[in-house]
């Protein structure tokens, strides 16, 4: 926690540059876990989106990232708010488990449904991650609508925080119903204009 408190400030400045801004602050709880969900515009969101709520949210980050000699401002970042690493070519069991343990003692972990990058104005399709993960735990999932406009605005706009029902079945059957849940808060949170490619989750 010390070393978010110390990285904070740093990066609030350097935020400054990009016009950083957010709204609904008010719908962050400060004690309880969540899982926070968010469209994925950029680089820059993980970081964002831990300025916005002022709360630590550990997001799996590639392992080089972890490595200064691979780049000494992604190293800072991944090592000032919590991240923790994953094998993207072999992800592996450890990485789920990794996940609900930090749930389980209460932190904050982020996750990005579409699964990587995409610099438009489009919510692309979601994989069923996230929807695993709160299915498992049972933790509230606070929703987050990631905006830019070039030179003018880069904003979090928070939503309020929501529990998944209680759904019976198999994986297949149930995860599929989380994720459209899922996408539906975070497309609240987006401009109308935005495009929206609904389609069947793409698997995990």
């Amino acid at each position: 926690m010390v070393r978010f408190m110390i990285g904070w400030p740093i990066f609030r400045v350097v935020a400054m540059y990009y016009r950083f801004t957010y709204t609904g602050y008010e719908n962050v709880p400060r004690k309880e876990p969540l899982l926070v969900v968010s469209n994925h515009i950029s680089r820059k969101d993980p970081v964002a989106i831990n300025l916005a709520l002022r709360r630590p949210v550990r997001y799996m980050a590639k392992k080089e990232a972890f490595d200064a000699r691979n780049g000494l401002f992604e190293f800072l970042m991944v090592r000032i708010f919590f991240a923790y690493p994953v094998d993207r070519e072999r992800p592996g069991p450890e990485a789920i488990r990794q996940t609900i343990a930090f749930l389980d003692k209460g932190d904050c972990v982020g996750i990005f449904p579409e699964g990587t990058r995409h610099p438009d104005t489009t919510l692309h399709p979601f994989t069923n991650g996230a929807a695993y993960f709160a299915w498992k735990t049972g933790v509230r999932i606070l929703p987050i609508g990631v905006t830019e406009e070039k030179r003018e605005r880069y904003l979090i706009n928070i939503g309020e925080p929501f529990t998944v029902p209680d759904l019976q079945g198999r994986p297949r059957q149930v995860l599929p119903q989380i994720t459209s849940l899922i996408r539906e808060h975070i497309r609240e949170l987006l401009p109308p204009a935005w495009e929206d490619l609904s389609e069947e989750p793409a698997g995990g």
